[in-house]
C-alpha cells in the first residue's frame, strides 16, 4: 500500500500521533504505517473521521466555485432579465389598469426614484427567490451551466434563498464576490455557494 492509502486509516485512528519530521505515524510502534490492506491496531475514532469527511467536501466544494467572469456573466443576464420581466409584468398591470381604472393608466410612466427602486426592489427579490429555491437556478445560471447550493454542497432552504435575495440589494454587493474567491457577501451571509454544475450535481 502507498502512504496516502495508509493515511486513509492513520488520520482516522485513535492511535495515530504526529512526528515533525514524518508526519502522523502509529503511537503504538512510533513509526510510519507498513501494513498491507488491513492494519490490525486500527481503532476508528469517529469524530476525527467526521472532519475528514468535512473537510474533504468543503475542499471538493471549494474546487468547484464559480469563477469571477461566470459570477459576472450572472450577474448582467439576471439583470437583463428582471428588466425584461418588469417591463412584461408592467406592461401586464397597465392592461389591467385600463379597464378597471382607465385614469391610473399612466401610473408607471409618473412614478418616482423611490417608486422606481421599490418595484426593482419587489421584481429581483421574486426572480431570485422563485427560481433560486425551485431549482437552485435563475435564468442567467441555467446560461452559464451553474447553481446555488448551501455550504455543505445541499440545496440551500428556502429561508437561505430569501436572505440571499435580500443580501443582494446591500450597497456594492454586486462587487464583492470581485475578490479572490469570487464569493459575495450575499454568498457569505446566506451561506450559500454558486458552483459548476457541469462538475457537481
Amino acid at each position: 500500500m502507498t502512504r496516502e492509502e495508509h493515511l486513509k486509516f492513520c488520520k482516522i485512528c485513535n492511535n495515530q500521533k504526529f512526528d515533525s519530521q514524518k508526519g502522523i505515524i502509529c503511537g503504538l510502534r512510533n513509526s510510519i504505517a507498513d501494513f498491507e490492506n488491513t492494519c490490525e491496531s486500527f481503532d476508528e475514532n469517529t469524530q476525527l473521521k467526521e472532519k475528514l469527511l468535512a473537510k474533504n467536501s468543503k475542499n471538493e466544494l471549494d474546487s468547484q466555485i464559480a469563477s469571477q467572469g461566470t459570477r459576472f456573466a450572472n450577474y448582467l443576464l439576471d439583470r437583463i432579465f428582471i428588466l425584461i420581466i418588469s417591463f412584461f409584468i408592467a406592461f401586464l398591470l397597465t392592461l389591467v389598469l385600463a379597464l378597471i381604472s382607465p385614469n391610473s393608466v399612466g401610473y408607471f410612466d409618473q412614478m418616482g426614484k423611490f417608486e422606481e427602486y421599490i418595484w426593482a426592489f419587489i421584481i429581483g427579490m421574486f426572480y431570485y427567490s422563485f427560481f433560486e429555491a425551485l431549482t437552485g437556478r435563475s435564468i442567467a445560471k441555467f446560461i452559464t451551466g451553474t447553481k446555488v447550493v448551501d455550504e455543505n454542497g445541499n440545496k440551500p432552504t428556502f429561508d437561505a434563498i430569501l436572505l440571499r435575495s435580500l443580501c443582494r440589494y446591500i450597497p456594492f454587493n454586486a462587487l464583492s464576490f470581485l475578490g479572490s474567491d469570487a464569493i459575495g457577501w450575499h454568498d457569505s451571509l446566506s451561506k450559500t455557494r454558486v458552483i459548476k454544475i457541469n462538475q457537481r450535481e
